[in-house]
This record gives C-alpha cells, structure tokens and sequence, in this order.
C-alpha cells in the first residue's frame, strides 16, 4: 500500500546511468510467461523512458474496464463477519496489489479499509492507536495496522 521502489532500495547508483534507464533495462527480469513474450515482440528501441513502458504495459494488461471492476473492488472493501483484523487487512492489500494503478493516495486507502471494518475492530484499532486511528498521519495508521496483525499468531 505505502510503495517504496524497490529500485532505490537495493540498487546501486551506476555512474551516469539515470534511475530511469536502470528501470527500463531491468522491467524484462520482472516479466513471466506471455507478458514476456510480449514484451520480447515489441520493436527495439521504441520504449524512450520508464514511464513510456509503465503506460504501455498497464494499457496491455490493466484495460479500463479492469481497472474500473479491481478499483470497485478496493473502494467496496467490507469485512467479513467471521473475518478476523489479520485476514481482512491481507484481503484488503492483495485488492490493492491487483490493481498497480489504482490511483488511490495513502490517506484514502486506509480510510477505505478502516471504514470497512466492523464496529469491533474498529473499536480495538482505535484502542490501539492511543484515540482516533483517523486523526494519525497514513504512514502511523498503516504501520499500526501491519504491527497489529503481524502477530496474529501469537
């Protein structure tokens, strides 16, 4: 939910090489099965820069009306009666991991989630928060919510 590149995480800075052009030459070893093969099809040197392929691929791979059914998916969220916090938090993150462009800001996608729980864990979220869940910045609500359920063995 809160992405971070995992490119500026554990990549070095090559000398003169843009972050850019080490995203558009790695995109390949990201790819499987026929998303490989199409990229494999597509001319040599008609991608000029990350951003270029990203629209590309999400247009072959994520069409409008996709888009429009994974984002309902996300912003519909509802927990489950029987559902316990742990569940429905990974339910709630693979809705969002389905849809790479979702265009949802941080601050929104925890709301959504927060206001799809039931009373109860609402209740025991806000408990857990010292107050009001909602009044914490997004970073502070989401990294509560991962400790909280991180543990839901223990």
């Amino acid at each position: 939910m809160m992405p971070t590149s995992i490119l500026t995480n554990f990549c070095m800075k090559v000398n003169g090489v843009s972050d850019d052009a080490l995203r558009l030459h790695l995109f390949p070893y990201s790819l499987q099965d026929r998303a490989a093969k199409w990229f494999d099809r597509l001319p040599r040197n008609s991608i000029n820069s990350f951003d270029q392929m990203a629209k590309i691929f999400l247009r072959k791979y994520f069409p409008p009306s996709m888009v429009t059914k994974l984002r309902n998916d996300i912003t519909n969220f509802r927990q489950r009666p029987d559902e316990l916090l742990f569940e429905a938090w990974e339910r709630y993150k693979l809705s969002i991991d389905r849809c790479p462009n979702h265009n949802m800001l941080p601050v929104t996608q925890i709301d959504t989630f927060y206001n799809g729980l039931t009373l109860r864990h609402r209740d025991t979220i806000n408990a857990a928060a010292g107050g009001t869940f909602m009044k914490r910045r997004p970073e502070e609500c989401y990294d509560l919510i991962e400790n909280m359920t991180a543990h839901h063995n223990d």
